[in-house]
């Protein structure tokens, strides 16, 4: 992995989230990233995890919530334009399963040494979509 840091934005799955957002802007893909979180059953792996991550946080930006410097994104959010009133549930839901759950990215924090910070990134993510 190339970049990898404990913001949501801060690693290469969530880079290419990003993009995709960038070439195609649509909430749509915000809620499959949600989406393919909770649909696992068991694991969760890195990239899924991440993808939502970085999409909570987007939702967090969007609703003007956040202190994630996203300055590069807001032609990206414009261009979504307002998010669905029922991606702050299922984003809440892929956090708690992200943090609490079985998945790689919170595995990958705990053996970083980097744990707490993420776990505070994610929870003030969290509260910021309340």
């Amino acid at each position: 992995m190339g970049a990898w840091g404990a913001g949501p934005f801060d690693n290469d799955d969530a880079s290419d989230f990003m993009m995709e957002l960038e070439s195609a802007p649509s909430w749509d893909i915000a809620r499959q990233a949600f989406h393919d979180v909770m649909s696992h059953n068991d694991y969760v792996e890195l990239p899924e995890g991440a993808r939502a991550y970085a999409a909570a946080a987007l939702l967090t930006v969007a609703h003007g919530k956040s202190d994630i410097s996203a300055q590069d994104y807001h032609m990206t959010l414009d261009a979504m334009g307002p998010p669905p009133r029922d991606l702050t549930l299922l984003a809440k839901m892929a956090l708690r399963r992200l943090s609490t759950g079985d998945s790689e990215i919170r595995e990958l924090y705990l053996d970083s040494g980097s744990y707490k910070t993420w776990l505070d990134l994610v929870h003030a993510t969290d509260e910021a979509l309340t």
